[in-house]
């Protein structure tokens, strides 16, 4: 404390000062080099400024670039990214092995259980819309992490007495996102995906109020499988020796990655919609007609 006061006075009585160095320099020295002596007290000042108000923001890069700006910077708009190679590419090299473990763990629980746990994780997405938004927010306001970190609360809170509702707007955007990736699979214009998202958002929305367990299904069997897929991904994209091989064959067959992701969909809707292990096993059991014939006895 005491070295930082005696630097702060020596730095003012150098800047308010300037008339008397002139004064006591010889008469012999050169005009240039005085000024040469009053300006350097400044460069040390400005090198010591940095580095006591950078700290903070050190730490919160620890974990890197945020993946919800890096995917809205980049992508600007596409839901049918994953037929677009290159700027997953981009998007995936960006993203911090931190947030891939999440993607990675938050999409397995959705595979897997997310009809069981479907209040929690529809929490956990609301949230996570609330980071999105509050980084957009924040970036024309300032204080984005601040502004992220309420959203994401508030977000959080707000869906949790509106479940229903909430399931109808998460359930309407994972139907948007998967039909536009489905209509620039499918050959159609990849400009003109926003019909596939529409049909898609219309379809599965409506439904989340006729077959609501159907769309809690649909909605963590989808929205997991990407989650998971792309986490998976990125965090397989750390090792440098493995990069350029995967950005070569996600560049050459584009639909290696929506094969991927909807066949990870699958496979979480009828583990879902069978009950798990023992629901599956049990079909498997009833399906053995020696097996009804000794219930039945």
């Amino acid at each position: 404390m005491l070295n930082f006061l005696a630097s702060l006075v020596l730095s003012v009585v150098a800047v308010g000062a300037p008339d008397v160095t002139v004064d006591v320099s010889p008469l012999d020295e050169p005009a240039a080099v005085a000024p040469a002596r009053r300006a350097e007290p400044a460069p040390v000042e400005e090198e010591a400024a940095p580095e006591s108000g950078g700290s903070f923001t050190k730490a919160l890069s620890g974990a890197g670039v945020n993946p919800f700006k890096a995917m809205q910077q980049r992508l600007n708009g596409k839901w049918d990214f994953l037929t677009d190679p290159s700027s997953l590419n981009d998007v995936l090299s960006q993203v911090h092995i931190v947030w891939a473990f999440i993607f990675v763990v938050v999409g397995g629980l959705c595979v897997m259980n997310g009809y069981r746990w479907h209040k929690s994780l529809i929490l956990v997405l609301a949230a996570i819309l609330g980071v999105y938004a509050g980084t957009l927010l924040g970036d024309r306001i300032g204080g984005t992490n601040v502004v992220a970190a309420c959203a994401a609360v508030l977000f959080a809170v707000i869906a949790w007495p509106m479940m229903r509702y909430s399931v109808a707007l998460f359930g309407g955007l994972a139907g948007a996102f998967a039909g536009a990736n489905v209509w620039t699979a499918c050959g159609f214009p990849a400009g003109q995906h926003q019909y596939g998202a529409v049909i898609g958002l219309v379809l599965v929305g409506m439904l989340a109020f006729m077959a609501f367990r159907g769309v809690v299904i649909l909605l963590t069997s989808i929205g997991g499988a990407s989650m998971l897929v792309l986490g998976a991904l990125a965090a397989l994209m750390q090792i440098a020796s493995w990069r350029g091989g995967m950005a070569e064959a996600m560049t050459a067959n584009k639909l290696i990655v929506p094969i991927i992701t909807a066949s990870t969909a699958i496979v979480g809707a009828i583990y879902q919609f069978g009950g798990g292990v023992s629901g599956l096993n049990a079909m498997a059991t009833k399906a053995d007609p020696a097996a009804k014939k000794k219930v039945a006895a």
